[in-house]
């Protein structure tokens, strides 16, 4: 005896304890297996879309062709670039203006037409319209100036230009 105890009968106490713990373990592991299998199947379902593809294969597809969208916004970014220096050189605003050359003539037959590019750079054309004849004068307008001198009417024909954004006009409605 040791202590006082038997020893076989301790034996058989730590032998059940022993088992107990045992089992304990064993319900332990089967808990954590079953849920681990329940983890893995909704991780193969989420990882995959509807045609059984995997998603991560999808998502390096898709990085790929945002690489390749990126490169193409580059470019379209460089040739807007191009695009937009020469639309500098393109006559893109309109100034005009009808009137009268002479009292006894109606009608507005004469006018003022200038046309500038996108650095101010252009013409004035005017027609001066009488009865016994009409005349053309073309004038150079550089970086919206011209170095001679213009009539009131190509004055505002030149003012209409430069004020002029490039955006559609309406017409007016004539009912």
């Amino acid at each position: 005896m040791f202590f006082g105890l038997n020893l076989p009968g301790v034996e058989v106490v730590m032998a059940g304890a022993a088992c107990i713990i045992l089992i304990l373990l064993l319900v332990c592991i089967i808990s954590l297996h079953i849920r681990l299998n329940r983890v893995t199947r909704q991780y193969t379902f989420f990882m995959q879309d509807a045609t059984g593809e995997s998603v991560e294969r999808k998502l390096r597809e898709d990085v790929a062709k945002l690489h390749q969208v990126q490169e193409l916004l580059a470019n379209v970014r460089s040739e807007q670039q191009v695009l937009l220096q020469v639309q500098q050189h393109c006559f893109q605003k309109i100034g005009f203006v009808k009137y009268n050359a002479f009292e006894n003539i109606g009608n507005k037959l004469s006018f003022a037409f200038t046309v500038l590019d996108g650095k101010n750079d252009g013409f004035c054309l005017s027609s001066v319209y009488g009865r016994n004849e009409s005349r053309i004068f073309a004038k150079e307008i550089r970086n919206g100036h011209c170095l001679y001198s213009m009539s009131m009417e190509e004055q505002d024909s030149l003012e209409q230009a430069l004020q002029d954004t490039g955006e559609s006009r309406e017409e007016p409605s004539r009912e």
